[in-house]
C-alpha cells in the first residue's frame, strides 16, 4: 500500500480531512480481506509513507488490528544523512515497541549505505527496548559497531580518512565487536575503554588499544596493516574462522 497512490475513494476523503495513516490501514484491510476470501495467508503488509508521523501511526494502528507480519520503513526518505534520520526516528520506536518483522531503509544513496544503516536502526532500537522493557531478542544485534570521533580542537588522527578506507570492510565482518576510531592518544583509549579495539594516534605515531589498554604502536605508514592484523585477532575470538572481505 502507497500513501501517494491511494484508492479514488480513499484519496477523497484524505484530501476532506482523513488521516492519511487511516487511510493506509483502510487500504490493507481491503487487500487482506481479498485474501481472507481464497485461503491465503502467506502475505507481508507494507505500508508505505513518506512521512514518519503517518509511518508510525499507520503501523501502530495496522499492529493493533491484525497478526499479519509487517514491512516497516519510511519510502523516499531522501540523501544519506536527511534520510537516515528520517528512517530513524519513524523505525526505532515502531520496532521498539515489537512493531515490524523486516525494515526497510530507502536512500537516495547506495544500497550499502541502506543496508549499513538499517542494521545501525535495528542496534538503537533493541538499545531502547533493553531500556524501556521491550523484547531486544527479535532484533538484529550482532555485527561490528562502530564509534569514532569527529574532528574536534585535540585531533591527531585522521579519522575520516581511516573510516574512508575501513567503513565497508568492517560493515561486512560477521563479528559481533565494538570498534572505536578515536581522534587523539590522550582521550582515545580512555574514552574507548569498552571497545575491543581501538586506533588513534598523533603525528607520525599510531596506537592500537584493546579494552583500553594500548597494544601496538606503529609508524602511520603502518597503520592499516597493523590494525588488519589486530581486528582479525578480535573477530576470531567471538567468530571463531571470521575472515575480512
Amino acid at each position: 500500500m502507497n500513501a501517494g497512490s491511494l484508492p479514488a475513494d480513499l484519496a477523497r476523503r484524505v484530501d476532506g480531512g482523513m488521516d492519511r495513516a487511516d487511510a493506509l490501514v483502510e487500504v490493507a484491510e481491503r487487500e487482506l480481506a481479498v485474501f481472507d476470501e481464497i485461503g491465503f495467508r502467506d502475505v507481508l503488509v507494507s505500508m508505505k509513507a513518506s512521512g514518519i508521523a503517518d509511518t508510525v501511526r499507520a503501523n501502530r494502528i495496522f499492529s493493533e488490528r491484525h497478526d499479519a507480519p509487517l514491512h516497516v520503513g519510511v519510502t523516499e526518505a531522501g540523501p544519506l544523512v536527511t534520510g537516515v534520520a528520517r528512517s530513524a526516528a519513524a523505525l526505532v520506536p515502531l520496532l521498539a515497541e515489537g512493531i515490524g518483522d523486516t525494515v526497510r531503509v530507502s536512500l537516495s544513496d547506495s544500497m550499502e549505505s541502506e543496508i549499513a544503516a538499517g542494521r545501525e536502526i535495528c542496534r538503537a532500537a533493541a538499545e531502547i527496548a533493553l531500556v524501556s522493557g521491550g523484547d531486544a531478542s527479535r532484533l538484529r544485534q550482532g555485527g561490528v559497531r562502530i564509534v569514532s570521533c569527529p574532528r574536534c580542537g585535540r585531533h591527531g588522527f585522521d579519522t575520516h580518512g581511516f573510516m574512508g578506507r575501513w567503513l565497508g570492510r568492517l560493515c561486512a565482518l560477521d563479528a559481533s565487536l565494538t570498534v572505536a576510531v578515536m581522534g587523539c592518544e590522550v582521550n582515545g583509549p580512555g574514552e574507548a575503554r569498552h571497545a575491543d579495539l581501538g586506533v588513534t594516534g598523533s603525528g607520525d605515531k599510531t596506537l592500537i588499544f584493546r579494552r583500553g589498554r594500548v597494544v601496538r604502536t606503529v609508524g602511520a605508514e603502518e597503520a592499516d596493516a597493523a590494525f588488519e592484523e589486530a581486528l582479525l585477532e578480535a573477530a576470531r575470538e567471538t567468530a571463531p574462522g571470521a575472515g575480512l572481505p
